[in-house]
């Protein structure tokens, strides 16, 4: 898969990291920091194998190999031999073979981290509350795991958060009203769950604005607000096929020919419903905290992405392992008694096939490779793009070449304070000489053009320009902005940061 700007963005903040900026001083991130989950990962991976494209690849690899089996494991429980086989294949079965594709489930989990990695340790948590009997020690464990998890990825608050703390509560609720009525005192573990899960959220906020107090990162807090009635009616089937496509079963607008492997992998998305509804059903009847857990958090993640605004699949990737685990502990005895069990073997078997075909696949062509090797052959090493190149650009290029990312508002450019370091965009240290745009972007091209007058040269490079001045483009009238999904807001002022 290409490597988008999201996942080089992380690359090169690991960088940083691994080279003393351990708090990255002057970043601006995204809405969500990854600091504590996939940057400490991307470290491990660049030193051993440097700054490069390969680095968003095998830290996505090992994300998804850790997910298989975590999914695995978790399905399993404490059930052995044949029904616990059947558990961990059908819950890994459901993650097998994400099908190839910008629609395909490997854009989402393989391309770069975006919530995927956050899910590996939120089944951490599961496994120690499903394998560790209540002691006094698990809940202060969960709070600390909670807190880190959420440090990264704040998503983890509804993720982990609020079904721990509901769970708890619904599991006292539920003894407080049969005939003999426990003692308050025996309800300690879920009160301290609850307790801890709560604390997670405050000191996770306390730590990443401490981190900005003593001049480490700042991040954009994520967007959270109800979708209006127009917004839901008007994403009712994206958010369907999004939805589709985290399960790989995504055949909205495909030929026929095409349709069959997205077909197959409807089986996943009818065991994962066909589970939920069960689950949904054996709630309140059966005494199981960690099926509880599994079904609050899916109906969680279900509901935000339901009522919330954004479509992107990630924001709904908490799905796929936590529908698998409950596939997995719930449809064996199932399966079997609707004699289902070689028919669904069949299709695991497709799944594992079509995951050795594609792993086979050449690689596709990446226009943002044959960019930066064109830019180092002619000896442009710092410029200027739109940010869906220039972080991209610079990791594949091995840091040879650095491309920063702005847009442009009227005769100014914009910076967008996204995944950037202050230090790019200070003319003291850098000269940026060239500026990457779409070769039909004529709007943008004017704007260019009133910012910092007429190219010295132009070189055409398909869909898009390279445009190269012999002075300093820093000292170019520069405004501040902040990027909001994939638009740039306009700046309602000028910024001096970029100057300091």
């Amino acid at each position: 898969m290409p490597v988008a700007s999201d996942g080089a963005s992380q690359a090169l903040q690991a960088w940083a990291m691994l080279h003393g900026n351990l708090l990255l001083h002057g970043w601006s991130l995204s809405d969500v920091s990854f600091f504590s989950t996939e940057l400490p990962q991307f470290m491990l991976i660049e030193a051993v194998r440097g700054l490069n494209g390969q680095v968003v690849h095998l830290a996505a690899a090992m994300t998804y190999t850790l997910l298989v089996i975590g999914v695995a494991v978790l399905a399993r429980g404490n059930a052995t031999g044949r029904q616990g086989l059947m558990r961990s294949l059908i819950a890994a079965g459901i993650l097998l073979a994400p099908p190839l594709g910008s629609r395909g489930t490997t854009w989402v989990v393989l391309n770069y981290p975006d919530h995927t990695g956050t899910q590996v340790p939120l089944l951490l948590i599961w496994l120690v509350l499903d394998r560790v009997k209540p002691r006094w020690w698990v809940p202060i464990l969960i709070a600390v795991l909670l807190t880190w998890v959420q440090i990264g990825d704040t998503m983890a608050l509804y993720e982990g958060v609020v079904p721990i703390v509901a769970v708890s509560f619904i599991r006292v609720i539920r003894r407080r009203r049969q005939p003999v009525k426990p003692r308050l005192a025996e309800h300690w573990y879920e009160f301290s769950l609850a307790a801890g899960a709560l604390a997670s959220a405050y000191a996770a906020t306390r730590i990443l604005l401490l981190i900005r107090q003593v001049g480490g990162f700042d991040f954009s807090p994520p967007s959270t607000s109800f979708s209006s009635i127009s917004g839901m009616s008007l994403n009712f089937w994206p958010k369907v096929q999004t939805e589709l496509i985290i399960f790989g079963a995504d055949f909205f607008g495909q030929p026929v020919r095409q349709a069959v492997v997205p077909l197959l992998h409807l089986v996943a998305v009818a065991l994962v419903i066909w589970a939920v509804a069960v689950a949904v059903r054996r709630f309140i009847a059966e005494d199981n905290l960690m099926m509880q857990l599994l079904t609050i958090t899916f109906a969680a993640v279900f509901a935000a992405y339901t009522f919330g605004f954004r479509v992107g699949a990630w924001e709904a990737i908490g799905l796929l392992p936590t529908g698998a685990v409950i596939a997995g502990r719930l449809l064996p005895d199932r399966l079997t008694k609707a004699g289902l069990v070689i028919p669904l073997a069949a299709v695991l078997a497709c799944y594992g096939l079509l995951l050795f075909k594609d792993s086979t696949a050449p690689a596709p062509g990446n226009l943002n490779v044959s960019m930066a090797n064109w830019l180092e052959a002619h000896h442009l090493r710092y410029g200027l793009a739109r940010y869906w190149h220039a972080n991209s650009i610079t990791l594949l290029s091995g840091g040879h070449v650095q491309v920063r990312a702005i847009d442009t508002q009227g005769n100014n450019f914009l910076l967008t304070h996204w995944n950037t370091d202050s230090s790019w965009y200070n003319p003291r240290l850098h000269r940026a000489t060239f500026i990457i745009l779409p070769a039909n972007g004529w709007a943008a091209l004017r704007s260019v053009y009133g910012a910092v007058g007429r190219p010295a040269r132009t070189y055409p490079l398909g869909l898009y320009v390279v445009m190269v001045w012999h002075k300093n483009l820093l000292n170019g009238p520069f405004v501040s902005g902040r990027f909001v999904g994939w638009d740039i807001l306009a700046a309602r002022q000028p910024h001096d940061r970029w100057r300091t």
